[in-house]
């Protein structure tokens, strides 16, 4: 599609330009905006509205600009112009969630009329500005106001503006006095209504250089459920992100109930059943749905309104509901991720909130059935970790490993609320009970430092040990190394993991399972290599709309595959992992390459038939040349050499994934997260001697002493012509000092 953006383009004409450079007054700004305004609706997949926003005209041919925030995955758009007409959306143009930006594309039968789109680079602080839009709904609003600087959110650049913004104004085009787009409105200060702020539309321009399109059917599959897996009944909004499980909405059915139920056949007892589920509102109803017909009747689970309730569901209608047990449980934790779990054996139910029971029952009223979950009147709540089984593990900690534990803390005690009889005890001593009370707290301060600190490590060693495992690298554990192939994906799902503990690999691995079984229906069984390659490089640029990251490209989500998997956006490296492991599935040899500054991969086939092809897939599958890998080389200041060419393997694709991390960690002086990865590079080679080097730095820093001098002794046995002993043997014995004074003054 040509892109037809209005600019500032230079004209013979002397009138014109004069005009086009000349402050316009507010009303002539005004009108001429609105002309170009429109709204922007999205309604989620019950067809209620659950967006409205101002977007602007960007292009004569249909390109509309908005705030990203303003739309959701999975959802239908429309656009509303200024004469009424309501069109729908057939394309997301382009889009950067970290930037709370998108272009939509439209088709309209009659020309539009663009907003011209100016240059952010130039404003000055106190230019007066114009913005424009339909704050909740308020057609063609008008506000005008200064550009108060900027400021950095989150690590992003913003315009600070001074002007009355409305909660609604997101995607409002913010104009200088000559009508040129400097702005969008996006966020709102929470602190003052007359001050908010804008993406510089420099932004948007970059965007636009690269759109990666995405259809409106795509749009609306991404986050849904696996049809297969799943089916919802009485509607509402559920969907699938991270993992998760995520509702809201009303229900068609009486209360605003809604179903997901598993496709599965119908679940004979013995059986247990478990997910974890958080509500948004505490006094709305979520949970665990069984022994249903498909429609209204079964069993439900769920806490609502401070309560944990059972209910028998018999009908359609509120006569035929049953509340079976509905009662506070001191177990469970509102506004916090709470364990629901149904036994069920023959005609006895019994009922778990967090591994304690709540409730046991006898009831033969409906027979087995369906499995899933439920929502009622319009609840917001996320889902996960959902399971069944015959027996489900417990998650709760045996005594052994709870005596453990509480060996570890046993210094830590919970602080009870001072009695009265202990402030008549003190207050005589008050010149000396302040101070100690004060060390006492600072002590107890640092030891909570230091148990999240613990928290994390362990946190990091387990997710490390699953790395190593799925490497095939020996870790000294007492896991075993299978003789598979090293398990390329779910080493890169738990780098991200690392870092995050909610992350889970598996979901993500199914999620890539079936990006490949849908390329794999766009072609037969006789479909050639070369056939098969195109069809992934069609569906996962074109119709998925993959694509390099700009914006984000140093930052930690570009390296978090679960991230790029969900934001369609990423590294050259993670691009390139998903595109291999895709390939895998398809039963295409896609090798990894790492050239300096830029990660790439080979297509190798196994048949004379295609040729051999290195592809950049973080611009879009674009095919290189020799002239080109040279040119790439070159640019980031290497002499081409041979072993740039050579296939990495999953060890070194990992290393290099976390190498990127820990530059990135390093650079903002994260010290818990540089050891954290310095851990993982070591463990995967325990030979590095910069690597071991930079562990024993960090671990002094940190305070692990102890650790430090692991890593020196280390360095002591290495052949003396390797390593100074005299240095190193005099910071072995300050670390020692040190220890001895930590101790003493415990």
């Amino acid at each position: 599609m040509a892109l037809q953006l209005a600019d500032n383009a230079a004209t013979t004409d002397a009138t014109v330009t004069d005009e086009v450079n000349s402050d316009r007054s507010i009303p002539d700004l005004a009108d001429a905006v609105k002309k170009s305004l429109v709204v922007v609706r999205a309604a989620g997949r019950d067809g209620q509205n659950v967006g409205l926003a101002t977007g602007f005209v960007i292009s004569e041919d249909g390109l509309i600009a908005t705030a990203r925030h303003c739309i959701e995955e999975g959802h239908d758009i429309r656009i509303e112009t200024q004469d009424g007409t309501l069109l729908p959306v057939t394309q997301i143009y382009c889009q950067l969630e970290a930037r709370d930006l998108v272009v939509l594309k439209i088709e309209s039968k009659q020309p539009l009329i663009p907003l011209t789109l100016g240059n952010s680079d130039n404003i000055s602080d106190g230019e007066s500005v114009v913005a424009v839009g339909h704050p909740q709904g308020l057609r063609n609003t008008v506000f005008s106001g200064i550009i108060a600087g900027s400021e950095e959110i989150d690590g992003m650049p913003f315009i600070k503006l001074s002007m009355k913004i409305e909660r609604g104004s997101s995607g409002e085009p913010v104009v200088d006095r000559q009508g040129n787009v400097i702005a969008l409105v996006t966020l709102k200060s929470t602190a003052r209504d007359s001050v908010g702020f804008g993406v510089p539309v420099n932004d948007l321009k970059q965007l636009l250089e690269d759109p990666a399109p995405i259809s409106i059917e795509r749009w609306k599959t991404i986050g849904a459920l696996d049809a297969g897996q799943w089916q919802i009944v009485f509607g509402a909004n559920w969907r699938q992100r991270a993992g998760r499980i995520v509702v809201d909405g009303y229900g068609t059915s009486f209360g605003g109930r809604s179903l997901c139920l598993q496709q599965a056949s119908p679940t004979d007892t013995p059986f247990e059943l478990q997910v974890e589920v958080k509500l948004d509102d505490e006094s709305g109803a979520a949970g665990l749905a069984f022994h249903s017909d498909g429609t209204d009747r079964h069993y439900g689970f769920y806490p609502s309104n401070g309560s944990m309730r059972v209910t028998r569901f018999s009908g359609p209608d509120l006569d035929s509901w049953t509340i079976l047990h509905s009662e506070p449980h001191s177990s469970y934790r509102p506004n916090e991720w709470n364990t629901l779990k149904v036994r069920a054996t023959e005609n006895r139910f019994e009922f778990f909130v967090n591994e304690q029971q709540v409730f046991t029952t006898v009831d033969d009223r409906l027979p087995p059935g369906r499995i899933g979950l439920a929502t009622f009147r319009g609840t917001s709540a996320e889902f996960r970790r959902f399971r069944i089984g015959e027996k489900i593990p417990s998650a709760k900690p045996s005594a052994e490993q709870t005596a453990l534990i509480e060996s570890v803390v046993a210094n830590v005690r919970a602080i009870r609320p001072a009695k009265k009889s202990d402030i008549d005890s003190l207050r005589p001593l008050s010149q000396f009970s302040s101070n100690a009370l004060e060390t006492r707290a600072r002590q107890l301060e640092q030891r909570a430092i230091q148990l999240r600190r613990l928290a994390a490590d362990v946190h990091s060693a387990n997710i490390r040990e699953q790395i190593l495992l799925a490497l095939r690298i020996p870790s000294g554990s007492d896991a075993e190394i299978s003789s598979d192939q090293p398990d390329l994906l779910r080493a890169c799902l738990l780098v991200a993991a690392l870092d995050n503990e909610e992350i889970e690999a598996d979901p993500y691995i199914q999620i890539v399972d079936r990006m490949a079984e849908e390329i794999r229906t766009t072609f037969d069984s006789t479909a050639s290599e070369a056939e098969r390659i195109q069809k992934l490089d069609s569906m996962l640029f074109q119709e998925m709309g993959y694509h390099g990251a700009g914006f984000d490209y140093n930052t930690r989500s570009s390296s978090y595959l679960n991230e790029v998997i969900d934001d369609r956006e990423g590294l050259p490296i993670t691009m390139s992992v998903l595109y291999m492991e895709l390939a895998k599935r398809l039963q295409l040899k896609v090798v990894g390459v790492g050239l300096p500054g830029h990660f790439v991969v080979r297509f190798e086939p196994t048949t004379e038939a295609a040729a051999t092809e290195t592809i950049d897939v973080f611009n879009k599958g674009k095919r290189l040349d020799a002239a080109d890998i040279n040119r790439l080389v070159a640019s980031r200041g290497y002499a081409m050499r041979s072993e740039f060419q050579d296939a990495q393997q999953p060890q070194q694709i990992i290393q290099r994934m976390v190498i990127n991390l820990l530059a990135l960690a390093e650079a903002s002086r994260e010290d818990d997260r540089v050891l954290r990865y310095l851990n993982l590079l070591v463990a995967m080679d325990a030979d590095d001697f910069e690597f071991r080097a930079k562990r024993m730095e960090i671990r002094a820093r940190t305070g692990r002493l102890t650790e430090a001098i692991e890593d020196i002794d280390w360095f002591i046995s290495q052949p003396d012509e390797v390593v100074v002993k005299d240095v190193i043997r005099e910071l072995r014995a300050d670390l020692e000092k040190k220890i001895e004074v930590q101790n003493a003054e415990r």
